[in-house]
């Protein structure tokens, strides 16, 4: 049968400072922040290669962390930077006790109308990017390719550059061809849970194969295993908004 496929990028809204909301496992992704970045001139490490994103200036906020990067915002929970460095898996409890502990801290509310104010509200805004991206095992991981070492799947040209393999493509085409085929049926809605829990285990599985390859080193692995997990959670959110009577699923990645 044909394989329709479908991307489409996804437009990003502008997150609410004063709304905390966490992704659902593995399976979708927050809104990225548009407020204005504010810098700092601190510039703190937490690992050797923990330099690549940078940023510059100066900020007067008291306790304002280091925003060298997604990591040294999170010093408590993530000391060491990024993978080798570090693990891949983070302890997502600590990241939001440390997220919010640093919200408390910088809330716009704290301060009256005036530049501290702005400040603020930039600061809030570059804490919220850097949580829900660390947050997201895909996120984390396309942002560490991208900020260390150059690799960005989810550029323009990601399509070409960044291909899928041929095995996994087969994959995505089976679970497309089987809803085809069910998706009119009586017993439609049982079958696309089992696909459903079919790619949480897929997604669990790459995320750990990205994780080991990316604590090793191993880049190229790492960039077929996220270019691997971005079709896994597009399949499944595909196959969340699935409806009986639907014959085909849309796949659609987020940057």
């Amino acid at each position: 049968m044909a394989f329709h496929q479908r991307i489409a990028h996804t437009s990003q809204d502008a997150c609410m400072l004063c709304r905390y909301r966490q992704p659902a496992r593995g399976l979708t992704t927050l809104p990225t922040c548009q407020s204005p970045i504010i810098r700092t001139t601190n510039r703190r490490c937490a690992s050797t290669k923990a330099s690549a994103p940078t940023e510059s200036g100066t900020i007067t906020l008291a306790g304002a962390p280091d925003i060298t990067n997604h990591y040294t915002i999170f010093p408590k929970t993530l000391p060491a930077g990024p993978p080798p460095g570090s693990s891949f898996a983070i302890p997502t409890s600590e990241l939001r006790r440390e997220f919010l502990q640093l919200q408390g801290l910088i809330h716009p509310d704290k301060y009256p109308n005036g530049v501290e104010k702005q400040q603020a509200e930039g600061l809030s805004a570059r804490i919220n990017e850097a949580y829900r991206t660390l947050l997201d095992p895909l996120q984390r991981a396309q942002y560490i390719l991208r900020e260390w070492h150059g690799i960005d799947v989810t550029a323009e040209d990601a399509s070409t550059k960044h291909a899928l393999d041929a095995e996994t493509l087969m994959e995505v085409m089976e679970v497309q061809e089987t809803i085809e085929e069910v998706g009119a049926s009586a017993e439609a809605e049982a079958q696309i849970n089992e696909l459903k829990k079919e790619n949480e285990g897929r997604i669990i599985g790459c995320v750990e194969s990205l994780g080991k390859a990316l604590e090793k080193g191993d880049l190229e692995a790492a960039r077929m295993e996220c270019i691997r997990l971005r079709f896994w959670y597009s399949v499944g959110e595909g196959l969340r908004e699935w409806e009986p009577g639907n014959t085909e699923i849309r796949l659609s990645h987020t940057s």
